[in-house]
This record gives C-alpha cells, sequence and structure tokens, in this order.
C-alpha cells in the first residue's frame, strides 16, 4: 500500500487538491489547492496543479456527472475468477447500452444481514465513459501530471468519513457532497458504504434560479449567491435587507429539490440493499455548495435528522501547511472532503480502492509501480552483492564483527523507536476520539440529568413551563507529541493546532409557580435544592423569581450546565469543561480537579487558568 496520496477533483466550476501521506496511524497533509474553473481553463487544470508544486506524484481524480454510472448487480457467492468474467460481461453491455467505449471497476459490499436471509452478494460496479477519462488524462498532461486512478466522488466521499470521521458502529449516516452541476452521496454504516450514486442538481442550480427571477446575467447571479444566499427555513430565517428575502424565494425551490433527491436516494438505496427498514441518524455535507448559509438547517427541518458540515481534517496532521493553506481548510473544509478521500483512496486502509481507468493507462502504471521496481531491485541486489563480496576480500574479520554489533545496536535502536512512534500516534489518536465520543454525548447526558434533578425536587407549586437545549461548538487548540525528525531517537516536540471543537452545551429551564402562593420564597427555595444537586450540574440563576399578577402564576429562569469551562490564561491555551469541580489540596490548592464529558478524571494547573476566572472559582470552593 501506498504511503502517499494525491486528490484532485476538476469539478464544474473549481478545481481542488489534496497531498497527504500517512505516517503511522496518521495522516499528515502536505498540500491544499483550489482554484476557480471555466470553460477555458478546465482542459489545462494540470497547469494550475503543476505552478502549485504538485507535480511528482500521481493524481486520483474524482468522477462524477452523466459520463459516470454505478450500478448494482446481485450473484451468488463464485470464485474470483468467475465472478470477473461475470462484470467482464456487465461491463460490456453497459458499453453497447452507452453507445461508447467504458472503464470499470467493481467491488463487493459487505451489507448488513440482521435476519440471515441474504443469499446473494451485491456488487458496485463502477463505469465511466473512456471519452470522459480520456479528457481528464490530457488536462492533467498540461502540466506533466499523471492520472493514477479515476474513482467516483461517491466512493471517495466514503473513504474520507471511513478514515477520518467519529462514528459508531451502529451508526448509519448519509454523505452528501454538493458540487457545480451534480450531487454525489454515499450511505455508509459502521465503516462500510452500503450504497452509492451520484444525481442532479448541483450548486449552479441556485445560480440558474437567481438568473431567472431577477433577469440578470450569470456572473452577476453568481455573486448575488455568494453575498446574498440564504435558505434558512422562514421561521427562523433573519434576512439583511430585501434583496436577501427575494434572492431566498428565488432558490428555496432548489432547495427543495436537493432535499427531494436526498429522499429518492434513500428510497433506492432501500430497493438495492434489500433493506426497507434502512433509516438515517445523520446526515453529513460536503462541497462548494454545502457553504450556502442556511443549507443544513433546511435539510435537518426537511429530513428531520441532524445535518452538520463535513470536516474530514478532523485528526488530520496540518501543521505543515503554510498560512494561506491553513485558511483553506479552516474557512471551509467541507469543500475538500472528495479531494481528501481520492488522496486516500490507496493509502487508508478503511477506503474502498476502486480504479476505473482505461486498459492502457492500467497497464502502464502497473509496469511503472511494480516492473520498474522490479528491475530497480535486481540491480540493487546485484550492487549489494559486489559490495559484500569485495569487503569481506578486504576487510578484517575484526572490523566485520564490529560493525555487526553497530549495526544491530541501530537496528534495535530505529525498532523500538518505531514501535514508540506507533504507540504514541495510535494512543494519542485513540484518546482524541474518546473525548470526541464523550462531547458527542455531553448534550444528551446534560438533558437526562436535569430532567432527573428536577423530577427529584419538584413540588406541587413548582412546575416546568419549558426545557430548551443548547449546543455550541467554539473552536480552540490542544497540544500533542510528534517526533522532531523522520529518523530515529530525535527526541519529541510538543506542538499545538487549533482543529477540534469543544462542544459546549446548556439547558435552559422556564418554571412557573402557582397563583396566589409566595413565588419568590417557593422559587427561591426549589433554586437551592437544585444548586446542591449531587450530579455536579452548575445552576445559575438567569431571571429570579417574581410574583405573577392577579391571578397569574410567578415566573423564573434558569440555566444549568454540566460543568464549568476553565478558560486558559495563555494566548493560545485549550479550555477545557471539568465536572464536580475541586481542588487538589483545600489548604494549598495547585490544580483544579474533575471529571471530562468522557468521564475521566483531569487535573488543570491552577495558574494557567485566566486570573479572573481563576480567583472567582477559588473563592467559591471555599464556602
Amino acid at each position: 500500500m501506498a504511503n502517499t496520496g494525491l486528490g484532485v477533483t476538476i469539478g464544474g466550476h473549481s478545481l481542488r487538491a489534496v497531498r497527504l501521506r500517512k505516517k503511522g496511524a496518521r495522516y499528515v497533509v502536505t498540500h491544499v489547492f483550489s482554484d476557480r474553473l471555466d470553460d477555458a481553463t478546465r482542459p489545462v487544470a494540470g497547469r494550475a496543479l503543476a505552478a502549485r508544486g504538485f507535480r511528482g506524484t500521481p493524481a486520483t481524480v474524482g468522477l462524477t456527472g452523466r459520463d459516470v454510472i454505478i450500478r448494482y448487480t446481485q450473484v451468488p457467492p463464485v470464485p474470483d475468477w468467475r465472478l470477473r468474467t461475470l462484470m467482464k460481461f456487465e461491463v460490456e453491455e453497459v458499453s453497447q447500452q452507452s453507445g461508447g467505449d467504458v472503464s470499470a471497476d467493481y467491488r463487493a459490499l459487505r451489507l448488513p444481514d440482521p435476519d440471515g436471509s441474504r443469499a446473494d452478494d451485491t456488487i458496485l460496479v463502477a463505469l465511466a465513459r473512456n471519452k470522459y477519462l480520456d479528457e481528464i488524462t490530457r488536462s492533467l498532461g498540461s502540466g506533466g501530471l499523471k492520472l493514477s486512478e479515476g474513482l467516483p466522488n461517491s466512493v471517495a466521499l466514503f473513504n474520507a468519513f471511513a478514515a477520518n470521521a467519529t462514528y459508531t458502529g451502529d451508526e448509519t449516516a448519509l454523505l452528501v457532497n454538493i458540487g457545480g452541476e451534480n450531487i454525489d452521496l454515499a450511505v455508509q454504516r459502521g465503516g462500510e458504504l452500503i450504497f452509492a450514486r451520484n444525481a442532479t442538481p448541483g450548486g449552479r442550480a441556485f445560480t440558474e434560479a437567481i438568473e431567472k427571477a431577477f433577469s440578470t446575467t450569470t456572473a452577476k447571479a453568481e455573486k448575488m449567491k455568494r453575498t446574498k444566499a440564504n435558505v434558512t427555513p422562514k421561521a427562523q430565517a433573519k434576512y439583511e435587507d430585501s434583496t436577501a428575502e427575494k434572492v431566498a424565494n428565488a432558490i428555496m425551490g432548489v432547495a427543495g429539490q436537493i432535499a427531494s433527491t436526498i429522499q429518492s436516494t434513500l428510497i433506492i438505496a432501500r430497493a438495492q440493499t434489500r433493506l426497507p427498514d434502512l433509516k438515517i441518524d445523520r446526515v453529513l455535507l460536503s462541497g462548494g455548495g454545502a457553504s450556502l448559509p442556511g443549507l443544513d438547517l433546511y435539510l435537518k427541518q426537511a429530513l428531520d435528522v441532524p445535518v452538520e458540515r463535513f470536516d474530514p481534517f478532523q485528526i488530520c496532521d496540518t501543521d505543515g501547511l503554510g498560512e494561506e493553506e491553513l485558511q483553506l481548510i479552516q474557512s471551509a473544509p467541507h469543500e475538500f472532503a472528495v479531494a481528501v478521500g481520492l488522496a486516500q483512496n490507496q493509502v487508508a486502509a478503511e477506503a474502498m480502492g476502486l480504479s476505473v481507468l482505461p486498459a492502457a493507462l492500467r497497464r502502464a502504471r502497473d509496469f511503472a509501480t511494480k516492473g520498474v521496481f522490479s528491475v530497480a531491485a535486481a540491480a540493487v541486489l546485484v550492487g549489494v552483492l559486489f559490495l559484500l563480496y569485495n569487503g569481506r576480500a578486504s576487510a578484517s574479520s575484526e572490523f566485520e564483527k564490529a560493525e555487526s554489533q553497530v549495526a544491530g545496536h541501530q537496528k534495535a535502536a530505529g525498532e523500538t523507536d518505531k514501535r514508540l512512534r506507533k504507540a504514541l500516534s495510535f494512543s494519542q489518536t485513540q484518546e482524541v476520539k474518546h473525548r470526541i465520543l464523550g462531547e458527542l454525548n455531553q448534550p444528551g447526558v446534560l438533558l437526562s440529568d436535569v430532567l432527573a434533578e428536577l423530577q427529584d425536587h419538584i413540588t406541587p407549586y413548582v412546575y416546568v413551563d419549558e426545557v430548551q437545549l443548547s449546543v455550541t461548538k467554539p473552536t480552540h487548540t490542544f497540544d500533542y507529541w510528534k517526533p522532531k525528525l523522520t529518523k530515529a531517537a530525535s527526541g519529541y516536540v510538543k506542538v499545538s493546532r487549533s482543529r477540534y471543537n469543544l462542544r459546549l452545551c446548556s439547558v435552559r429551564l422556564k418554571g412557573l409557580v402557582s397563583p396566589g402562593q409566595n413565588a419568590s420564597q417557593i422559587a427561591g427555595a426549589f433554586i437551592t435544592q437544585l444548586q446542591g444537586n449531587k450530579r455536579g450540574l452548575i445552576v445559575e440563576t438567569i431571571k429570579p423569581p417574581r410574583e405573577g399578577r392577579s391571578g397569574q402564576p410567578g415566573t423564573f429562569e434558569l440555566d444549568f450546565f454540566p460543568g464549568v469551562v476553565l478558560e486558559s490564561d495563555a494566548e493560545r491555551g485549550t479550555p477545557t469543561m471539568l465536572r464536580e469541580l475541586g481542588v487538589d489540596d483545600a489548604s494549598n490548592p495547585r490544580f483544579f480537579v474533575g471529571f471530562r464529558a468522557d468521564g475521566v478524571q483531569e487535573s488543570v494547573a491552577i495558574d494557567t487558568v485566566r486570573k479572573k476566572q481563576r480567583e472567582a472559582l477559588l473563592d467559591s470552593l471555599k464556602k
């Protein structure tokens, strides 16, 4: 398996590229690029890539649109040679039906079989017209780049999710990439691809709707889309001016078409996978079209499932990128999801390694990666044998013995360092995933704790009017250890990144006190009981108890937090949320001590917390 990959998407309106390498259990992003494309620059996209330093690494290019076909066929379990024959007939049939030569590759899907009744294997067959692949080859060749693999965008999207996202074994996620002309969709469950498809419309449909509604040019419509467009549901939307509202009215229908495409994809997926009860737990958006403000909220309302934008760099190492490249992925990481999955096609063990490539290009690639290597290996072997022969003839036996001992020590040191790097990378990755899972689970735990606490202390005179859960994700930094150099025994250095999000959540309670009662006294006693809870909840009074008018109930409002967010005093420090906050030594405190969202106990040095918050917390803990 290769350790370096280059993924390129040549879309209807944009060119994106990501180069990365696998280093132990990590993926190190070494180069990213994004630029606009039009009819004149698309045929020479390779020049733009070469100018940005992407030479040398053969590219895996994303395939989508009307020249790409994804089919499914059911076959009984057969030997590999028999399956190759069946797929050859399948490709020939599609070629005859489409009226042109096609290239193809296939993979068997590992579909769920809940009742044990699945007798046949489901084979995904990806095909692309050779005319389309030839255009891509020429476009890359304009800058001296070579095409290594062709991969449907939907499968690349799955690769990025399987290698970089956090998910549970029974979660079913729908991945949606909205490009300029097309939509690419993939359904995954537990890290396995179970369905992929490409469809329409893409982001250009929004531009065309604006162009038609305002009777304007494509260029002006595109600018209005970038500056005014918003498809937030009407009940939640706030428009900056009347033009923005008119633009929203013009494009709401296109958002509806995208929602319908997603719903029809689920219907097709249920039929193809023979999983009639297939349901989606969440939707992840990517591509340039996913940047449209409000689209996630619109689809969440239309599909009634959580919808979020997909960050494929969540557990990647991006420290080596320049400032301009970092800005690209920090401002819109979801736009690079397909390019990341393409780069990982032959690098990540979790990826579905498809290769849709013409036969001639495939033979040339295989010779370049295998044949030349074999010739070079033979030449090296002859040279080594020659040197060993002469060395033995001229060197003394004592020198050979000492040299062997040194080599043995070096090898042992190298192996030890290699194991240390691998273990360190694995443990840090697992810790990050563990933290993320804990933070993903935290809002549900908070709501459950609040409801349980209310049930414990509710009285006949106090009752709940409204409970509202809120979740936010501010960006923060974190530290980790990495080797100083690639060679053994070079030491390690602590570095920082701004990549992960600390999910913060709170619950707002609006309470009422029965009319005719002493609202202030009753609600005050109720709040005091809640503040003394044993679940580690922080309770803040937002609106103090207030007496109601004649015959009206009294009111009060509270906020519940799962713990205290300790804000770092350093310029780029990491905030930490701890439940059941205390100190290590009441008489001489040096650390705040508590539990993270994932249940792991953690200590935070008191002198690293912002001074104002530090003093306030220490005063409150003394009481």
